[in-house]
């Protein structure tokens, strides 16, 4: 299988093993995944496959981008499919603008190549449990207590599907002053 890769932020691991042991307090047992501490990340952009090799000159050119550091804050729990049975549970991020603009330069540095970044929507979040396998139906969402963090890199990922932690960062950029 062809290696896959996303840019990401990597959650600072206090605040990664917070979310984990607000989780693991709530008992789950109704989905296949719970990312460990380590593997807590906002996505960026999930590139996908690499068909034409060229994660290294991506790279390159993530180097080029200038962007101030910002905090961001936890705001509470949120899900992606129906609520009785989310296809994923995470934490919600507050709505932020230099975080929609880190995003906007990812996405503008990669447009020269013969990638296909996923083109949906950013809903900026960071998931907690995913692969919906539960019996019984949800009747509500756990919250998640209000936590923050300082957002001062991000990174090139390579899944790792079959290793702990899966999500294994080739390269780190470090946010410098830029609007």
């Amino acid at each position: 299988m062809a290696n896959h890769y996303f840019i990401g932020i990597k959650i600072p691991l206090p605040e990664a093993r917070s979310l984990v042991e607000q989780r693991d307090s709530w008992n789950l047992s109704s989905h296949k995944r719970y990312p460990a501490a380590e593997d807590l990340h906002i996505t960026l952009v999930f590139i996908g496959a690499d068909p034409e090799g060229e994660i290294r000159a991506v790279e390159q050119a993530l180097q080029n981008i200038a962007h101030s550091p910002f905090d961001l804050k936890i705001t509470g729990t949120g899900y992606f499919g129906k609520k009785e049975r989310p296809g994923v549970v995470y934490a919600a991020v507050e709505e932020s603008e230099s975080l929609n603009g880190l995003q906007d330069k990812i996405m503008t540095a990669l447009k020269d190549f013969n990638l296909t970044p996923d083109t949906k929507p950013f809903v900026p979040h960071i998931t907690i449990a995913n692969k919906w396998a539960g019996k019984d139906k949800w009747t509500e969402i756990p919250a998640f207590g209000p936590g923050h963090f300082s957002v001062e890199d991000f990174s090139l990922f390579r899944i790792e599907p079959n290793s702990t932690p899966r999500y294994v960062a080739i390269k780190t950029y470090k946010l410098k002053d830029g609007v």
